[in-house]
């Protein structure tokens, strides 16, 4: 049965890297927290290798052209993490990580430049 089961590849952007270490440091450093911010760098990592597995069951964006492209949204404590599937290459191409809800426009420029990271 396991060998049904297809496990895809995780891929994070330069950009999507950043975020989630600027998002640590902030906990770490600006809020002084520096357990908390081990613990947010463990839940988001643990989370983002999970879309190993079945990332399709997240959510689409409802947004164009996010939408067309196949675009997902995982939420993570406070966190949105936005990735696409390709199917083609069993690849998961996370691209962003934002703290809170960010407007459709800053995703749309997160996806353009994380598409330009050769994704």
């Amino acid at each position: 049965m396991s060998s049904l089961v297809r496990r895809y590849e995780v891929r994070l952007t330069p950009s999507a890297m950043a975020q989630i270490s600027d998002a640590v440091s902030y906990v770490r450093d600006d809020l002084g927290m520096p357990q908390a911010a081990a613990r947010l760098l463990e839940e988001l990592e643990e989370a983002v290798m999970g879309l190993a597995n079945l990332p399709n069951r997240f959510h689409a964006v409802d947004a164009e052209p996010l939408l067309s492209a196949g675009v997902r949204r995982m939420n993570v404590r406070k966190y949105s993490v936005f990735y696409r599937v390709d199917e083609a290459s069993l690849a998961v191409d996370v691209f962003a990580v934002f703290y809170g809800t960010p407007s459709d426009e800053r995703v749309r420029r997160a996806f353009a430049s994380g598409t330009e990271d050769g994704r």
